[in-house]
Formats: structure tokens, C-alpha cells, sequence
């Protein structure tokens, strides 16, 4: 698998510097509770923060401490597990070629099979973060990232199979471990039950997150074209791009292309008996709060 190179994005952003990483880098070996942090992840969680160290900090805690206590959401990202399997067939994450004007990639996420009792809410951002993390370590740091959700074929029985805990799990992805600039969601065909949904996340939704949240109607369908140029976009949506199945087969090749690293990456967690102070557990970060406890970072 051919990942980013390192020394080429110093080339790409000059806001990036060794000194800055060589304190990250410092900063992290007194972490004992911490895993290592490879270079391309310490390259990727400082452009995502716009270069600022301390955010910078917290972001690597949260991805991490997130990554360790959901193990239904981060462990088993093999796509030789069934789960794995039934998850990419039953929705289609497709990395579109190409980007944004302004540097952005997109991953349009839209149902291959709209049958219910299908849907599992935990295997579906499971996917969604295999190719995330796929696209991140393929082609290094970018403006940012949209997502697109499809919404055609989803119904109240869906929602129904959401759940609050694993919504809150999802929105904490989104919103506190990534690395990379989230520039926004788009849902397209959107049902009238997104209020719904809305409702049930907005209690641990920051300001920031639903500042990027946009909602295409059926009776609208171009006004996602304001934002995503056509020339990316799958022919069945209207635009002039490759066809859906052609983006969704490449994607996945991608992702499993990189089977040996996810199975790897599943070692770098949070060792919570390492932590200074007392060890966390998952009921202190995803309690009735709705968001990160206060991460104290030295």
C-alpha cells in the first residue's frame, strides 16, 4: 500500500515545521498512558488543528482515548470479518475522485439495501472510519473533508434502530476524533424525519459540528451543486462523474488493500493504567454530559 510521503507534505504546507513536531514529540513521551505516534499521524493531527499546538494536544488524546473505549466502533476493522462485509455491502462509501476547488475531499455515503433490519448503526461507522482513515493515509493532509449522506430508501424504521449511545459515539468521531478538517455534511434527498435524528444529537453536538451540517430536500436537487462541483460527482446524481458503482468497487479495493495496517493499528490505544492520575473508563468520556470530560494536558 502505497501511503503518503512524510517529507513531501512539509513541501506542501509551510506552515509545518520540524520544531513544532519535535515538541509534539516531546510532549507525547511524557504521555506514559499514550501509544506511539507515528509520523504520518503527528503530520495529519497538526494540519487538522491549523497548526496550533495545544488543540493539537487534545486532539491526539481524544483520538486515542475515543479509539480505546469503543471497541465496537475500532476493533476487528477487517474486511475478512462478516460484519465487516455485510456493512460495506449493505451501504457504499465512495471516495470520489478528484477534489474540491478548494481542496477538499468527498465521501459519498448513500444505501446499496434499504431493508431495516440490515442497517447496524456500530459496523456502519465502523466502515465509514476505515475509509476515512483510508483516504487520510493515502493521500495525506487536504483542505478538509465532506461527507454526503444519501437519504433515498431510509425510513422511520431506521431510526429506530439508531440508538443514543452509539449516535453520541458518532458524533464524538466526527467532531473530536479526527484527524483532519471536517468542512462539512451534506445530506441530499432528505426525509422529513432528519429532525428526528437532529433532535436525538444535538444535545452533544458543538456549536462548531452543526455549523457544517447543510440538508438538501428531493424538491431541490441541485442545490447540492452550490457546493460540490458536478465534474466530481456520480452520474446518478446528476453530476458528470464516474458511476457510483465504479467509485464504490474502487473504494472498497482501497480499503482492503490496507487490511495489514488496520489489524496492526488496533495495538496503538490508550494504556489507562499509565495514566497519571486515576484510569479513565468509558462511562467518564461518553456520560450524560454529552461530550469529553476536560482533558488535563500538561
Amino acid at each position: 500500500m502505497n501511503f503518503f510521503n512524510v517529507p513531501d507534505e512539509f513541501k506542501k504546507n509551510p506552515e509545518l515545521n520540524e520544531d513544532d513536531l519535535n515538541h509534539l514529540r516531546e510532549w507525547i513521551s511524557k504521555q506514559p498512558h499514550l501509544p506511539l505516534v507515528t509520523d504520518e499521524l503527528l503530520v495529519l493531527f497538526f494540519h487538522s488543528c491549523f497548526y496550533r499546538l495545544e488543540p493539537t494536544k487534545v486532539t491526539i488524546e481524544s483520538y486515542f482515548t475515543l479509539r480505546t473505549h469503543s471497541p465496537e466502533l475500532f476493533t476487528k476493522r477487517d474486511t475478512d470479518e462478516k460484519s465487516v462485509l455485510e456493512a460495506f455491502k449493505t451501504m457504499s462509501f465512495c471516495a470520489l475522485p478528484g477534489s474540491t476547488p478548494d481542496g477538499c475531499k468527498v465521501i459519498f455515503v448513500y444505501a446499496k439495501r434499504v431493508e431495516a433490519e440490515l442497517f447496524v448503526l456500530a459496523d456502519f461507522i465502523k466502515a465509514l472510519s476505515m475509509v476515512i482513515d483510508m483516504l487520510l493515509m493515502t493521500s495525506g493532509t487536504f483542505n478538509g473533508l465532506i461527507i454526503i449522506y444519501d437519504m433515498k430508501g431510509f425510513s422511520l424504521s431506521h431510526v429506530g434502530r439508531l440508538g443514543i449511545n452509539m449516535m453520541k459515539k458518532y458524533v464524538y468521531f466526527l467532531q473530536d476524533g479526527l484527524p483532519a478538517r471536517l468542512k462539512a455534511i451534506h445530506t441530499i434527498n432528505t426525509a422529513p424525519f432528519i429532525d428526528m435524528i437532529t433532535s436525538m444529537t444535538k444535545p452533544f453536538m458543538k456549536k462548531e459540528l452543526s455549523e457544517k451540517l447543510y440538508y438538501h430536500s428531493t424538491a431541490d436537487p441541485e442545490s447540492i451543486f452550490e457546493y460540490i462541483p458536478k465534474e466530481i460527482m456520480p452520474i446518478e446524481i446528476g453530476g458528470s462523474g464516474q458511476p457510483l458503482k465504479n467509485i464504490n468497487d474502487d473504494t472498497f479495493e482501497r480499503v482492503k488493500d490496507m487490511r495489514k495496517w488496520f489489524l496492526e493499528e488496533e495495538n496503538y490505544r490508550v494504556d489507562e493504567q499509565k495514566r497519571p492520575g486515576k484510569p479513565k473508563t468509558e462511562s467518564d468520556y461518553f456520560g450524560v454530559e454529552g461530550s469529553f470530560k476536560t482533558l488535563n494536558l500538561d
